[in-house]
């Protein structure tokens, strides 16, 4: 239980990062977004979760949108 609740935190953590670089303008496709996933997959494998493995901790802790904005926003536009 104290697993899932410190996940729910870092991905509302997430959540308001995302919202930070939208602020700021940051456009899709900037690398701040692969800086902040790659921060996200060091920070959450510290309590036991892989990389591989966060699109269903994002879905079991009720996230799993905040994890796709994420994804998206790290995909350049296709011109």
């Amino acid at each position: 239980m104290e697993t899932q609740r410190a996940v729910v935190e870092y991905f509302k953590d997430l959540e308001r990062a995302l919202n930070e670089e939208k602020e700021k303008g940051t456009p899709k496709g900037d690398p701040a977004y692969s800086r902040i996933y790659t921060q996200l997959s060091k920070d959450i494998f510290q309590i036991g979760i892989a990389r591989d493995e966060l699109r269903d901790a994002a879905k079991i802790c009720g996230h799993l949108d905040t994890f796709e904005r994420l994804q998206q926003l790290m995909k350049k536009p296709v011109s």
